[in-house]
């Protein structure tokens, strides 16, 4: 028996079996009629977000401060286009210099305590951080007014006055835990 008979044998097996009510379960198959249409229609216009909007535009954020790094350390006509190749652009630029490095480390930590800070996370890198004004381990991420990420002081003598915690934006709090001087300077 060759293949086309063997195929055509078995999709008459099918629909040999398909068509014996004794093997049709209550409302898997339709015995007899054609198929209604539903009288309920989609609602939509247009489709839902796939994915969260304000990690997207984090991520635009984190590619504009890695241009403008590119820029500020390299040459204008050399900036690679696509988010991968300019992360490598980057690093290979941060490699040239102490201060280009030292440049990209603070861009870098800024801009993971800002990812941490948005999806949540930031426990575990805060409180590795101590505040730049009492030197106390007490950094909890907050909002200021206009939206962005700070780092606030839960110390209570910390504040400028009595209610009032002491607010440090992402880049102060970076710059003073990447200060090399600031190690000798508490010794």
């Amino acid at each position: 028996m060759s293949n086309p008979q063997r195929a055509q044998q078995r999709t008459a097996l099918a629909y040999g079996i398909a068509a014996d009510p004794h093997w049709a379960a209550a409302g898997s198959t339709r015995l007899a009629g054609a198929p209604e249409l539903p009288d309920r229609r989609a609602t939509r216009a247009e489709a839902g977000t796939p994915y969260n909007l304000t990690v997207y535009d984090l991520a635009l954020a984190h590619d504009q401060a890695l241009e403008d790094f590119a820029r500020r350390h390299g040459l204008s006509a050399e900036i690679p286009a696509g988010r991968t190749a300019l992360a490598d652009y980057a690093a290979r630029l941060a490699e040239r210099s102490a201060q280009a490095r030292t440049d990209y480390e603070q861009l870098r930590l800024v801009h993971d305590l800002q990812a941490a800070l948005t999806i949540g996370d930031a426990g575990g890198l805060l409180s590795r951080m101590v505040c730049p004004s009492c030197l106390c381990w007490s950094l909890v991420g907050t909002r200021t007014p206009s939206g962005a990420w700070a780092a606030a002081c839960r110390v209570r003598r910390c504040g400028p006055e009595p209610g009032t915690p002491r607010v440090h934006s992402l880049a102060q709090v970076v710059r003073y835990h990447l200060n090399p001087r600031r190690d000798a300077a508490a010794a």
